[in-house]
């Protein structure tokens, strides 16, 4: 429940923000849907351990000595750690762009133009500005050192989901694919045969970060597409403010 209240200010930085740009609002929405699939996916996983289970010649310490052999891989902690570094490839963007906006405002501040609106001509910080209140639209075709960040920012997402999909794919769904798993450690000789309970419910629980990961996969490379014909192949020109 912690997780998903999460979402109140990551929709609320989506909704409040100032500074906007395109797609912006969509990566934060895929932000949500990643909390809440995270916190569906961990249910069949919180108790994973006391889901496996070996045979009767087997003792407690030689099934925890198991278990610890067959999940070698930290499973939950793989996928919050993923969704941290999805977090980071969109609070990249904000910093790039919350950058823009305060270099834009302290331009006009440093040309005076801004000076007779002031309600005291001692302050001179950017937050006195008429702008700092003002939404901003960033127009990539006239940004493009901001177009190459956020395509930078694109293609780290791209990246960050390819990792995850392979450990979903060839690392974690082996290990519940609902064969008997023969265990032989160098503290339990064994052999002993284990298995996995539940093992239908863990491997949709996969399969679901899979869908969403192959979503923001598909996203980011037609997005990078669209926005590389889009501004710099066809190379636009737009009339208006910069930003």
């Amino acid at each position: 429940m912690a997780m998903v209240t999460g979402l109140i200010p990551i929709l609320r930085s989506a909704i409040e923000a100032t500074t906007d740009y395109n797609g912006r609002t969509m990566w934060f929405g895929f932000l949500a849907v990643r909390l809440v699939t995270l916190y569906i996916a961990e249910m069949p996983w919180s108790k994973v351990d006391l889901d496996f289970q070996c045979d009767v010649n087997a003792s407690e310490f030689c099934r925890k000595d198991c278990f610890n052999a067959h999940f070698n891989i930290p499973m939950v902690s793989l996928w919050n750690f993923t969704f941290i570094l999805f977090i980071i490839s969109v609070l990249l963007m904000e910093l790039f762009a919350s950058q823009l906006r305060y270099n834009l405002i302290k331009a006009k501040l440093k040309h005076g133009a801004h000076s007779e609106n002031l309600a005291n001509p001692a302050l001179t910080g950017v937050k006195s500005h008429e702008l700092a209140t003002k939404d901003i639209m960033i127009d990539f075709h006239h940004e493009k050192k901001m177009l190459v960040l956020y395509l930078f920012c694109v293609l780290l997402r791209l990246i960050i989901e390819l990792g995850f999909l392979y450990a979903l794919f060839f690392c974690q769904l082996p290990k519940v694919d609902g064969a008997p798993i023969s265990c032989s450690t160098q503290l339990c000789t064994g052999p002993y045969v284990c298995l996995v309970r539940a093992a239908v419910e863990k491997r949709m629980a996969i399969f679901m970060l899979c869908t969403i990961s192959l979503a923001i996969m598909c996203t980011c490379i037609l997005f990078a597409f669209y926005t590389t014909c889009h501004y710099l192949v066809f190379g636009r020109n737009h009339h208006g403010s910069c930003i």
